[in-house]
């Protein structure tokens, strides 16, 4: 494939990586201005029946339509550029994410921070909410098919529903199977390998890459309790009842005790970072009057008293004529009323 042109647009020039649905390029897009990269992800059906083939695309049209929806919904999912079939073989071509994926940060043997986990798995879930909002599973979720994009934001990539091309087979009566449930094994719950997966499948991915980052095992190296089906980890952890709580929720082997969808595994993880009350308000307290407020108030009420002392001093004072004309209106209230008695 290194060196040839798709549809004399897409010129591959490197191999990013194989996987047992297909093969994986980087590409550059000879029709816009610069030659942008881009990625070319090349599918082959397992069954080479033309009729069979008529099916293949049938789902390949309909994935692949998804896809461009989800891409227009939110700049955390690659756009669709383009699907088109050529020599019987189907090939999507996407955005290219310039960045790492998550095997580069969740390394085998070190562990992350309860801090840090809460903050992954809230990327992760505010992102996959959209999907799951469009009734949409992704089927694949692992680090491997987590980007985190050069400007710090965690990619989806590499849905699943795409796959099923890859391993889809017709019998004689016409009825189409998939020869294996798309999924990672460890990452992929026991309802999803059986071929029925739910948005509840999605949210059980998530929960063993927290555990993975809690513990630095690689889910395939913990235990499990079939009898309860909860997974055993705690014990490999430094977490907090709250989270592993949450996460245990999430990888419940039953599917009917999980957090249904990436909204309310987002809220329960949402609860976890939300800040404490604040506390009550603290009464004012009175003020202390400073010496010279102090010496302020003593001065106020002194000029009112020697105001009322010099008023009384005024009034007692025979030569003072206020005192004279009080006393002559007093004798003529005195006189009136005398002669009012009188008649």
């Amino acid at each position: 494939m290194l060196g040839r042109t798709l549809r004399n647009r897409y010129q591959i020039i490197k191999f990013l990586g194989q996987g047992a649905f297909g093969d994986t390029y980087l590409a550059k897009d000879l029709d816009l201005p610069g030659q942008p990269h881009c990625v070319v992800k090349h599918l082959k059906p397992k069954d080479p029946n033309p009729d069979h083939l008529l099916i293949a695309k049938g789902l390949f049209d309909k994935e692949a339509e998804t896809l461009h929806k989800l891409g227009k919904l939110h700049d955390q999912i690659p756009s669709l550029s383009a699907h088109f079939e050529e020599n019987r073989e189907f090939y999507l071509v996407q955005d290219f994410i310039a960045g790492h994926d998550l095997t580069k940060e969740l390394i085998i043997g070190e562990k992350s921070s309860e801090s840090h986990t809460i903050k992954l798995l809230h990327d992760i879930l505010e992102v996959l909410a959209i999907v799951h909002q469009q009734n949409v599973i992704h089927r694949d979720l692992k680090p491997a098919n987590l980007m985190r994009r050069q400007d710090g934001k965690i990619i989806l990539i590499d849905f699943g529903a795409v796959k099923e091309i890859s391993t889809m087979v017709v019998n004689a009566q016409g009825q189409t199977s998939f020869t294996v449930g798309i999924g990672t094994s460890g990452y992929m719950p026991s309802e999803q390998a059986k071929g029925k997966p739910k948005l509840c499948s999605d949210i059980y991915a998530v929960g063993m890459i927290g555990i993975q980052a809690l513990t630095g095992e690689h889910p395939h190296n913990l235990r499990e309790d079939t009898r309860k089906g909860e997974v055993i980890w705690r014990n490999q952890a430094q977490v907090s009842n709250n989270l592993a709580n949450v996460l245990d929720k999430m990888v419940r082997d039953n599917f009917s005790q999980r957090y249904q969808n990436a909204d309310e595994a987002l809220q329960a993880i949402l609860s976890l970072l939300s800040p404490l009350p604040p506390p009550p308000p603290t009464p004012t307290p009175t003020p202390t009057p400073t010496r010279r407020g102090f010496l302020q108030l003593v001065g106020f009420a002194g000029v009112g008293l020697v105001g009322a002392v010099v008023t009384k001093s005024l009034l007692n004072n025979s030569s003072n004529p206020l005192r004279n004309e009080n006393l002559i209106t007093q004798a003529r209230y005195n006189k009136q009323m005398s002669e009012y008695q009188c008649t």
